[in-house]
């Protein structure tokens, strides 16, 4: 196969692919912006079509749309692709601020989380078909609610199902803007708990008053404790509230916990300490309760098959007189968990490297699209080097 033929259909694509991004990212898809997830969604169905693949659209009324692409291949080497049609900008935001290339840098709503590397996916299927290569079996698979943790679909199970059997997952989160990619990543959980009390005047008759303010502070020391430097496992409240007048003794306090962890054991460790501690009084005659004490995302361990992916691309990079693609560990979250827990050794952050997702700042190194196509082609033609 002629590796040089491949990257030269890549880098001719280059007009092609600006424009169809700038289509992608013209269309608000916000969870305020249920309609455009599903226009985004069709508009990579329509695309992955026309490239041979079957197209599967997973709706539930009301709710995001997923899309579900695979073009078969049997008896070579299975390449998944992922991906998130949604971005946290409202909708009106791309009318007002569009798509738009300044100089080195492409700006617009979601134009690095994640709709250039949506774009990035397919032109690299593309490229690979164009020129001949027919020695890979595509899937490509989107959820429409990553931005929120999935709360309105089955994208985790999604996920995980079509993952299954799989050789490498690409997930095509935004690279970091040294063009680094992500070999592990933190698992999150966001419990909410709730403490009841007695409420009662704080001036004439303190004394028949339970405080859910006081209980609540001792449960938040609790949680402060299990921080663990070690294991890298962290506990965060970040929202408190309590009572309704300084005069009158709290009947109810609340907090909201941010909780990371680098391993799923760990992940499963914390969940049972919150609920350790929500059972535990420490203030005699309040009651408590925890919402949403579940893994909202699992960690993305670094496995010996993620490193050597890892390492294949890195190999395949130099070769490409590329920069030294680096690695990076992250404390935040992606939906490359998933396809890691069934066993596919995975890489995060495929996309353009970029800066600034989730701000009006957000944007990508234009160069930068065409040089991640061109990385992913070379890897997946040589993953028999793994």
């Amino acid at each position: 196969m002629d590796e040089k033929l491949v990257l030269e259909k890549i880098k001719k694509s280059e007009k092609v692919a600006f424009a169809f991004l700038e289509q992608l990212v013209n269309l608000d898809s916000a969870d305020d912006a249920k309609g455009g997830i599903a226009d985004v969604c069709h508009s990579i169905g329509d695309f992955a079509a026309a490239l041979g693949f079957s197209v599967e659209y997973i709706t539930t009324p009301n709710q995001p749309t997923q899309v579900f692409c695979h073009r078969p291949n049997e008896g070579k080497k299975k390449i998944m692709f992922i991906g998130h049609a949604d971005t946290v900008f409202k909708k009106g935001t791309a009318a007002t601020r569009p798509f738009k290339i300044e100089g080195d840098k492409v700006y617009g709503p979601g134009v690095a989380d994640m709709k250039g590397g949506l774009v990035t996916a397919l032109f690299t299927i593309k490229g690979l078909l164009e020129a001949g290569w027919d020695e890979s079996d595509f899937t490509f698979f989107i959820c429409g609610d990553e931005e929120l943790s999935h709360p309105h679909t089955n994208a985790v199970e999604n996920f995980m199902k079509y993952a299954k059997g799989k050789d490498v997952c690409f997930c095509m989160e935004p690279g970091r803007e040294n063009g680094a990619v992500v070999t592990g990543r933190k698992g999150a959980a966001r419990p909410l708990i709730k403490v009841t009390g007695v409420a009662s005047h704080a001036g004439t008759a303190p004394e028949k008053g339970i405080s859910a303010n006081l209980e609540l502070a001792y449960k938040i020391i609790e949680l402060q404790k299990l921080n663990n430097k070690e294991t890298g496992t962290t506990f965060n409240v970040g929202v408190m509230k309590g009572g309704f007048m300084a005069n009158i003794v709290s009947d109810y306090a609340e907090c909201e916990i941010d909780i990371r962890a680098k391993t799923i054991v760990e992940a499963e460790k914390a969940i049972k300490d919150v609920q350790r501690i929500v059972e535990t009084s420490y203030v005699s005659g309040t009651s408590s309760i925890v919402e949403s004490n579940k893994i909202s995302f699992m960690p993305f361990e670094t496995t010996p098959q993620v490193k050597a992916l890892y390492n294949l691309m890195k190999k395949e990079a130099a070769a490409l007189d590329q920069e030294e693609l680096k690695e990076m560990y992250s404390g935040g979250c992606s939906d490359v968990a998933w396809t890691a827990m069934v066993g596919v050794p995975s890489l995060c952050a495929c996309g353009p490297k970029g800066f600034g997702a989730h701000t009006e700042k957000e944007y990508f190194y234009k160069d930068s699209l065409v040089e991640r196509m061109q990385l992913l082609a070379m890897t997946i033609m040589h993953l028999k080097q793994m």
